[in-house]
């Protein structure tokens, strides 16, 4: 598929995304539970901007009652997708795949611009191979420069969180005898290499056996939620493919990604692998005990993502798994039950709205004067360091499984 396509009727995905959409809005009740749990509605107070608000401009869309206009598209695409009204909802409104439907929805019927196209494009590209690298080079020689048109959507304020220098992603790692899990490495190996490489060392410490597909490829969190409903159908395809009898469970050091592979969890045949988020794997179904952690008398503030807070439900293991640590402080980190902004590419969509739900994260780490923050998702690591430097707090902010890894005894780079 060309990295440019512009859409061919047939590719349409609007007929079952409008019943999809009609199906699931017959839930709400719009009893407005959902409000006082919406960001972009508590910071704008607009009922377009609320959950309930855009169930009901959607549901009318599809019924053909409002025409699709820039304004309408507007408040859908404000939506953070955090998930907070979707566990609040005493209905069970399952607002996440109706948001998902009504961005595909939207799609088939709204004019294709070119700012569309590019970013098809840029979405589609993540799984070539080196385009995140190459991705990365580039925004970092951008987001250098002074002049604001040559560091377009936040690309400035996003790139202080990133590594100094991206290295390779983890190769093949197929065992001899039959192995345990399969890690999920994504289209972000380039840019969370150290949070793979603690994966493994945890893992391996444990006797756990880990095959690493090459073959695999992007989750399709990102198409799915811009509404290019087609790329994530084959993304997800791919990795059907390259999982498909690999190990009986599949981790992921990344919620964001663990939450969209939970799609394939039922995959006809039973051939792809049950999904879980790494932290839950270790805490349940292996013997942490063999873990001989050094001390680390420290103040770990711990970043809940929504991913893992609202999709998946798994926080608690996050905090389980550090307590581990003798002589750690582990602390949620006030405010947790907001998104952060960064929600997949939000941050360089919408930096203005970002960078307020980021700021109060920051200011909160100050305050507890933690010295690591600790974010179980790549993009979340990412803007909550860039908003911690834009207030002057030298506070790392990394992966749960790296603070671990670091405490095990001395050992080589296991990728």
């Amino acid at each position: 598929m060309p990295l440019f396509h512009r859409p061919k009727p047939s590719d349409d995905p609007s007929p079952a995304a409008a019943a999809a959409i009609r199906e699931a809005s017959d839930r709400c009740v719009a009893c407005g539970l959902c409000l006082p749990h919406c960001p972009t509605y508590g910071d704008s107070l607009n009922e377009n901007e609320s959950p309930r608000g855009r169930i009901s401009l959607l549901r009318a869309a599809a019924d053909g009652v409002l025409p699709v206009t820039p304004a309408l598209t507007t408040h859908i695409d404000h939506c953070l997708g955090c998930l907070a009204c979707e566990k609040a909802c005493p209905s069970r409104v399952p607002y996440g795949a109706l948001l998902k439907n009504g961005r595909a929805w939207l799609t088939g019927k709204s004019p294709w611009t070119w700012r569309r196209q590019w970013h098809r494009a840029l979405i589609q590209a993540v799984d070539l191979p080196g385009a995140v690298a190459t991705a990365y080079g580039a925004a970092r020689i951008l987001g250098s420069l002074s002049w604001p048109r040559a560091a377009p959507m936040g690309l400035r304020e996003a790139v202080r969180g990133l590594p100094a220098r991206p290295r390779p992603a983890l190769v093949d790692r197929k065992e001899a005898r039959a192995a345990d899990v399969a890690l999920f490495r994504g289209c972000t190996a380039d840019l969370d290499r150290p949070a793979l490489n603690a994966a493994m060392r945890i893992l391996h410490a444990l006797g756990v056996r880990v095959h690493v597909p090459s073959a695999q490829g992007c989750c399709g969190a990102l198409a799915a939620h811009a509404g290019f409903a087609d790329i994530a159908s084959r993304q997800r395809q791919r990795n059907r493919q390259a999982f498909a009898g690999s190990a009986p469970v599949l981790v992921s050091v990344a919620s964001g990604c663990a939450a969209e592979l939970r799609h394939d969890d039922a995959y006809p045949g039973g051939q792809f692998p049950a999904v879980s988020d790494i932290h839950r794997y270790l805490v349940e179904q292996t013997d942490l005990g063999r873990l001989a952690l050094s001390p680390l008398p420290q103040t770990i503030a711990v970043h809940d993502p929504c991913s893992l807070r609202n999709a998946l439900g798994d926080t608690r293991f996050v905090y389980d798994l550090l307590a581990r640590i003798p002589e750690a402080r582990v602390i949620a980190l006030p405010g947790n039950e907001v998104c952060c902004g960064a929600a997949g590419d939000y941050f360089l969509r919408e930096p203005a709205r970002a960078h307020a739900l980021a700021r109060p994260k920051a200011a909160a780490a100050r305050a507890l004067g933690a010295d690591v923050v600790v974010s179980a998702n790549i993009g979340c690591a990412l803007h909550l360091s860039a908003a911690l430097a834009r207030q002057g707090v030298n506070v790392p902010v990394q992966h749960p499984l790296l603070v671990v890894a670091r405490q095990l005894p001395p050992l080589g780079d296991p990728c």
